[in-house]
């Protein structure tokens, strides 16, 4: 492992820049095959004879680093009295242990985004970083007891779409075993068991009112959708777009979906990044070509401490948002991270919106993906700094404990909190009528707040005068939350489920 990931970082052409989640896939798609596969147990050992010098081997007295890495772990694999005895759980068991050598030296390095992905996690990984992965494609909630999942859409051309799946059709077993949330199971348990590889078969049974039946799916490729969108106020003509996720595929939904509201009429847009987490830097400057007509989209400090600015392609540049002729307003919130803070920044910054809600996550750092050999998985290293198109640092630091020691984010330019009771009334709204999200999404004050704002634009007024460089005045709690229930109540768990490690770091960067 060590030696390939030493040989991965020479390698510039397996290197691709990225936020939460994702790489450079076609670089990906390209590299030289290694006939050398090895093992999380060999790994150590085949570093520690590839990269000592040749005197170094030839003394024994005193051990190298890795070479004690090594002879801890060949000690603990065979004199350890009580391993597992089942074959299987016993190659489980030395894996653990050999992962865990790893991630304590990447957690050595003090960079909380520095991190190691075994090979499942970057399976995952890349499935979400592409916007593609095998099941019956099929968004997801809890019932209103939460008790079993509850298909909310089937995803189009998806086997659940061909099956005929409806919204509040109950999940209530998978294979022959039940889907019962408990503490024992959480949804996202019972989406890994629907999960699978392309072309095996899934028996779930299915409870629609008060009839079960059982349905055989054959697991297929499914493409899950990354936006969200409608008409909000169809007298006023104000389309609204929601982002989940800088994925591969973000941009040219995003392209679909608004050339479907222009033909609607639109005439000024909502764009909701609220709980974004973030994705891939080229798509988040795809992005920000559609609203900025020319230009640096944000400034990247490299190592060795030069600035270089990544402009907005002018080949993209793209009808009348970048144009100003379709007032733009830009939901955010604590959960929008990285790819939503470069693009809220650059619109902020640009004069290309203005921004509603809370001040962002604070995540002003770029990781590199580098894939290992196939079946070691990969590594991410923080590499690069970012600053806003204006130059500003929005990177938050914590201390040790995790407590913050210099705040950053993207401050909104109306600073407007949505309470819990807001959110539990927009998924009432949204449970009950799963189609209607439009519906659900009138419960927001944020997203009122943005229809009022619009209608004055469009009637003339100027915004309001902007809090961006106030200081920051106490706030209520904001509930941020980690998984797809995004604030505004629209989007739900979906079967691809969101990114795990973009969830779990959040989570451990707020502790």
């Amino acid at each position: 492992m060590l030696r390939n990931t030493i040989k991965g970082i020479a390698a510039a052409s397996l290197v691709g820049a990225a936020f939460f989640s994702g790489f450079n896939l076609e670089a990906f798609r390209t590299r030289r095959e290694d006939p050398l596969r090895t093992s999380p147990l060999l790994m150590a050992s085949r570093l520690s004879e590839a990269t000592r010098p040749k005197e170094a081997k030839a003394r024994t007295s005193e051990l190298a680093p890795i070479d004690t890495y090594h002879s801890v772990l060949q000690k603990i694999l065979t004199e350890y009295g009580t391993p597992p005895t089942a074959p299987t759980e016993l190659n489980k068991w030395r894996n653990k242990i050999s992962y865990a050598g790893i991630d304590g030296m990447v957690l050595a390095v003090g960079d909380r985004y520095t991190e190691y992905w075994n090979p499942e996690e970057f399976k995952r990984n890349m499935e979400d970083t592409q916007g593609r992965f095998f099941g019956i494609g099929a968004k997801l909630d809890v019932t209103k007891d939460k008790k079993f999942p509850m298909i909310i859409e089937p995803i189009e051309n998806s086997p659940a779409w061909r099956a005929k799946l409806k919204p509040g059709d109950v999940i209530v077993e998978v294979d022959g075993k039940s889907a019962l949330i408990s503490d024992s199971q959480h949804l996202d348990d019972v989406i890994k068991r629907i999960k699978g590889e392309e072309g095996t078969k899934v028996r779930l049974g299915i409870r629609r009112g008060t009839e079960k039946k059982d349905y055989v799916f054959t697991r297929a490729q499914v493409n899950s959708p990354v936006i969200d969108s409608w008409m909000q106020d169809d007298v006023a003509k104000i389309g609204y777009i929601r982002l989940d996720l800088f994925s591969e595929e973000a941009d040219l939904q995003f392209g679909i979906a608004l050339e479907r509201l222009q033909k609607l009429g639109m005439k000024a847009l909502i764009f909701d990044l609220r709980n974004n987490p973030g994705g891939m830097l080229h798509v988040a400057q795809d992005m920000s070509a559609r609203f900025l007509p020319s230009g640096p989209v944000t400034w990247l400090k490299e190592k060795n401490g030069q600035m270089r600015s990544l402009d907005v392609d002018v080949t993209k540049r793209r009808g009348p948002l970048a144009q100003g002729k379709i007032p733009t307003v830009v939901l955010i919130n604590g959960g929008s991270a990285s790819a939503s803070e470069i693009v809220s920044g650059a619109i902020q910054d640009g004069g290309s919106g203005f921004l509603i809600g809370t001040r962002t996550y604070g995540k002003g750092l770029v990781q590199t993906i580098i894939p290992l050999q196939d079946g070691e998985g990969a590594v991410k290293i923080t590499t690069q700094r970012y600053y806003t198109r204006g130059k500003r640092d929005i990177n938050t630091f914590r201390d040790e404990s995790g407590a913050v020691t210099k705040q950053g984010g993207v401050k909104p330019d109306l600073v407007l909190v949505e309470t819990d009771k807001d959110i539990e009334a927009q998924w009432v709204a949204l449970r009950d009528k799963p189609f209607d999200r439009r519906a659900a999404a009138k419960y927001s004050p944020q997203i009122a707040k943005g229809i009022e704002l619009l209608k004055g634009r469009m009637a003339g007024k100027p915004w309001p005068k902007s809090e961006k460089d106030l200081p920051d005045k106490p706030e209520k709690s904001e509930t941020v939350s980690a998984n797809p229930k995004k604030l505004g109540g629209i989007p739900m768990h979906s079967e691809q489920r969101p990114p795990e490690h973009l969830a779990e770091q959040v989570k451990d960067d707020e502790k």
